[in-house]
């Protein structure tokens, strides 16, 4: 039996640590394809884990997805929960606060996909409920791990300037969301983490284009040290672009976040490390140590509160 603040991953009944985490992925779509993936590789190349099962309610997905990484498919939640010590959740967003909740009472961990819940409540009484049971709850702000934007701030000094473009071409995935929640959240989380200073004043514009949620949005945000941020994001671009341009007190640089490196400049990395690899393996830390991840709860959290008040400043053309 697992008791409150005891991961399945840390003891075996012997009282043996088990160092190889059995992760389950929970969606077997396009983002629990990549992390199946990503899990898949890491087993692969040293790292102590084990792709253990896959479930998606659609059974031929979870089947495809299971027997392209080595897994298990499954298409109930019970049978799959008991072959796990932890879980990658990524079901669509409206159902990540009742899929959550089902992962917890199992006494499992989760890296759950990003946003953290469909909404700021919902966000709050997940971080809560973590805290109480003493569970790991991990948020996908992948972003986080880009090389792109790490490799310019790390020549620019204090930033006074930071300008991002994340263009995507149009899609039929991710449209119960907005684009401020769907894809300007990445740049919200980083940029709000990097600067970790009270946001003073916001104006954003945005248009709904091909759907009845915001396609397009540009958002300009004023740190209370006067850094000026600007963001724009699109779902249906014409072209797919991910570039960062920050100016500091020691010059100026700029970053490609596909490559995820700088792209004015030599690159400090010849082979920069995915990000969803990096995200993963610390999640694995954090679920061995017990220690809080680099994206906790409390984070996607926080990101959903910003998300709230660049939606409240729009003005829609």
């Amino acid at each position: 039996m697992t008791f409150p603040g005891q991961s399945k991953a840390t003891d075996n009944l012997s009282g043996e640590r088990i160092s190889r985490l059995r992760i389950g992925i929970i969606g077997a779509g396009v983002m629990g394809r990549l992390h199946a993936r990503t899990v898949a590789r890491l087993a692969d190349t040293g790292e102590n884990c084990v792709l253990a099962a896959v479930m998606d309610r659609h059974l031929g997905r979870a089947e495809a997805v299971a027997q392209d990484f080595g897994s298990t498919a499954f298409t109930d939640i019970g049978g799959l929960l008991d072959e796990i010590d932890a879980a990658i959740v990524c079901v669509p967003p409206g159902a990540h606060f009742s899929m959550v909740k089902r992962v917890f009472e199992q006494d499992c961990d989760v890296l759950v996909e990003k946003p953290l819940a469909a909404s700021v409540s919902e966000a709050r009484s997940l971080a809560e409920l973590a805290h109480v049971q003493k569970r790991i709850l991990q948020v996908g702000h992948v972003e986080w791990y880009n090389q792109g934007w790490r490799e310019a701030v790390a020549v620019v000094g204090v930033p006074k300037t930071i300008e991002v473009e994340r263009l995507s071409l149009a899609s039929d995935r991710g449209l119960e969301l907005d684009v401020i929640q769907d894809l300007l959240l990445h740049d919200l989380d980083w940029v709000m983490r990097l600067l970790d200073e009270e946001v003073i004043e916001i104006t954003a514009h945005g248009s709904r284009i091909l759907h009845d949620k915001l396609d397009e949005v540009e958002a300009n945000l004023v740190f209370r040290s006067g850094c000026r941020v600007r963001l724009r994001a699109s779902r249906v671009s014409k072209k797919r672009r991910r570039i960062v341009r920050i100016s500091g007190d020691q010059g100026v640089a700029t970053g490609d976040l596909q490559k995820r490196r700088r792209t004015d400049a030599p690159s400090e990395t010849e082979f920069p490390q995915d990000p969803l690899e990096a995200q993963c393996r610390d999640f694995f830390h954090a679920v061995r140590s017990r220690e809080k991840p680099n994206a906790d709860a409390w984070i996607g959290v926080a990101v959903l509160e910003m998300v709230d008040r660049v939606r409240d400043a729009i003005v829609e053309a």
